[in-house]
């Protein structure tokens, strides 16, 4: 007996005997090892029963249904799951036999298992090598030393069309297209039989019938003795990569709207043009293009209406020139020509007079006529500049000279053109470099406050942008402000102004400094953003405000043939919990009708009517009766531009109640204003 237990303690499996009390009397080493019990313990000396090594519900299914059985039949075989002394669940696969006494009688039972945990964890790994080779987006076919297909993947069908069932058994040759010969194929199985790989570009051909083009490496997969037992080949389709690769170089160099080459092209293909001009001689002739003054467009029929306008106007350049054209839109509403081997000044002259021409052609848009008053500026090579960015630059500079001179012209670029213009596209650069996050060029929030005219309590006040630079100074509103409208940089600034705004709004309330009511201005472009609702409620959220702490301030001017959108734009904000202004009141012809449509709370009265008021009483008597006008309306009223005590006793007397101007405070920087307010904490606007 003793040898037979030294025989059992060599096997891998699990050999344990168990009397008719189901007490454990034997238990081999793997299953010790196994059930975690020690290799010294004595069984006779402390018992150990089956029902400690199973949950109550698998006990309770052996000593019903399983043990009963294997007396009944003689054996049993199945699954179980046996939990070791600490714990661990071990599946097992079981075999049960009943042993008998010398008299033939059943005298306990004997239970031989395997350890499942290999072959389930053999079981994963083959599963997941299966996953892994279905997810795959390479195509894969493993062959025999036959070159049969024993195993293909799904990317295999996706590129080839084939499913598994229609190539097991098959060799690769039905692949083949009629693109290579005989010697390819020979060559390549030489070279895989003597290095045991191939890879390279190849022809096959698809189910449907299609010709294409993979990149393929073939591997040989060898026994220990050297032999081949298998082939595999990982594949992947190059003509959906090369289409791919078009189609990034055309997003990478083409511009969206027009189809024309973007900035990036344009600079690519300037170097390549100017080397050969330096390398063998010739000129290039590089238009810069302004269709025309899309401001207004934009203004009147949004964004939309603008990119309509562009892509019409690229489109009659293109096929309306006598010469083919290097076309290219730069940014916005400026297109660039190339005319490389360049004629004559002259010639390059009418051919800018026939661009100004084309584009000077009345447009059909949304039911409305548009004519526009385009620009040319002209720079030649190698006469002006020999490099790429020079030469765009003076384009550049010379569109800008056209512009001011009048529009509906063009201007060469000439190396004495006035500092004047080049300091504007400095300012114009350095501006756009301003609104950078994190740039620190100078441009600064200034607060002018709102009273109380009764008692001169600080109730508010409207945020201005002032551009201390670094080296030029102060610069003044009116001169980098407009060059921000013409530039559309103005939806940047509004923004940045917006966002500084709300920075300093937080600033505040984290400091428990009471926050007076701030306003901001608006401009008629920003109004045109599709998003500018959406934007807005986004930054109060960030800086963690709420929209009743800002006065949006929109200009009278904006309105001019107010569109749907711009009003379904102020409906939004007014909903949101912005609160609305009018700014400029009285400088336009159609104010009565902006106050019936408008969603407005408050409107402020323009300094030029505020001005006439102590020299015209005819003024007096007219803001008298829009004061009323407005009361009734539930309008808030502040005044601007009040500069005399006299118009501050004129305003009081007609019942307005709020202004700014010079008689009570300047504009400001943040600093001092927070120091008015803790000289004098502010009142609450009636």
């Amino acid at each position: 007996m003793e040898q037979q237990k030294q025989f059992l303690d060599l096997t891998g499996d699990f050999v344990a005997s168990i009397d008719l009390q189901n007490r454990i009397e034997y238990i081999n080493r793997s299953g010790r090892r196994l059930l975690g019990i020690a290799s010294d313990h004595d069984l006779a000396a402390s018992p150990l029963h089956v029902d400690q090594f199973h949950d109550p519900d698998t006990w309770q299914s052996l000593a019903d249904d399983i043990f009963p059985q294997v007396l009944k039949q003689g054996h049993w075989n199945g699954q179980l799951t046996l939990r070791a002394l600490d714990g661990r669940p071990v599946p097992v696969m079981f075999s049960l036999l009943p042993h008998l006494d010398p008299q033939g009688q059943v005298c306990g039972l004997t239970a031989v298992g395997e350890d499942l945990r290999l072959r389930q964890a053999l079981q994963t790994q083959k599963d997941m090598a299966e996953r892994i080779l279905d997810s795959t987006i390479e195509g894969i076919m493993v062959t025999d030393a036959h070159a049969r297909i024993r195993r293909v993947n799904t990317a295999f069908t996706q590129i080839t069309g084939y499913a598994a069932e229609e190539v097991i058994g098959r060799t690769p040759k039905f692949l083949r297209s009629s693109h290579h010969d005989q010697t390819f194929y020979d060559d390549m199985n030489r070279r895989l039989h003597q290095r045991g790989c191939w890879q390279g570009e190849i022809w096959n051909r698809r189910k449907s019938g299609e010709l294409y083009l993979q990149w393929m490496s073939v591997s040989a997969l060898r026994r220990d003795d050297g032999s081949t037992s298998h082939f595999v080949s990982i594949f992947h389709d190059l003509t959906e990569m090369r289409a791919k690769e078009a189609e990034i170089e055309q997003l990478a160099f083409s511009d969206p709207l027009t189809g024309l080459g973007n900035r990036h092209k344009l600079s690519q293909t300037l170097m390549h043009q100017l080397k050969a001009i330096h390398s063998g001689g010739g000129k290039l002739a590089l238009l810069c293009i302004d269709i025309g003054q899309l401001s207004p467009i934009n203004d009147r029929f949004g964004m939309k209406g603008g990119d309509e306008l562009i892509q019409h106007q690229a489109q009659r350049l293109q096929q309306g020139l006598a010469r083919p054209l290097h076309l290219y839109r730069l940014v916005g509403d400026e297109l660039v020509a190339m005319i490389t081997d360049a004629p004559e000044p002259a010639e390059v002259a009418r051919y800018a007079d026939d661009c100004i021409h084309i584009l000077q052609q009345p447009v059909h848009l949304h039911g409305e006529v548009i004519q526009l008053s385009p620009s040319v500026g002209i720079a030649l090579s190698p006469k002006d500049a020999e490099d790429g960015d020079t030469l765009l630059a003076n384009a550049q500079t010379a569109l800008l000279a056209a512009k001011q001179t009048g529009r509906d012209g063009y201007h060469f670029y000439d190396a004495a053109l006035s500092s004047e213009l080049r300091q504007r596209l400095m300012l114009e650069q350095q501006l756009r470099m301003a609104i950078r996050p994190g740039a620190d060029l100078g441009l600064q929030l200034y607060l002018q406050p709102k009273v109380d005219l009764r008692c001169e309590s600080v109730v508010g006040a409207e945020v201005l942008l002032r551009w201390h630079h670094p080296e030029k100074g102060m610069i003044s509103p009116a001169d980098f402000i407009p060059l921000a409208e013409e530039s559309r940089l103005i939806i940047e600034l509004d923004r940045w102004v917006f966002q500084r705004s709300c920075e300093l709004l937080r600033d505040w309330q984290r400091a428990g400094r009471p926050v007076p009511s701030i306003s901001i201005n608006l401009s008629a472009r920003q109004l045109q953003e599709p998003d500018l609702v959406d934007w807005c409620l986004d930054q109060i959220k960030i800086f963690g405000l709420q929209p009743a702490m800002l006065e949006l301030e929109i200009t009278e001017t904006a309105f001019i043939n107010l569109s749907d959108q711009v009003l379904e734009q102020l409906h939004a904000l007014k909903l949101a919990g912005f609160h609305l202004a009018l700014d400029d009141f009285g400088t336009g012809y159609s104010s009565l009708t902006y106050l019936r449509r408008l969603p407005l709370d408050v409107v402020k009265i323009d300094r030029s009517f505020v001005a006439d008021l102590c020299q015209d009483p005819r003024a007096a008597t007219l803001l008298k009766g829009v004061m009323r006008l407005l009361d009734e309306m539930g309008f808030g009223v502040v005044a601007e531009g009040i500069e005399t005590a006299d118009q501050s006793n004129l305003l009081q007397r007609i019942r307005c109640q709020l202004g700014q101007g010079f008689l009570y405070h300047r504009p400001m920087p943040v600093g001092s204003f927070v120091e008015l307010l803790d000289k004098a904490p502010p009142a609450s606007a009636s």
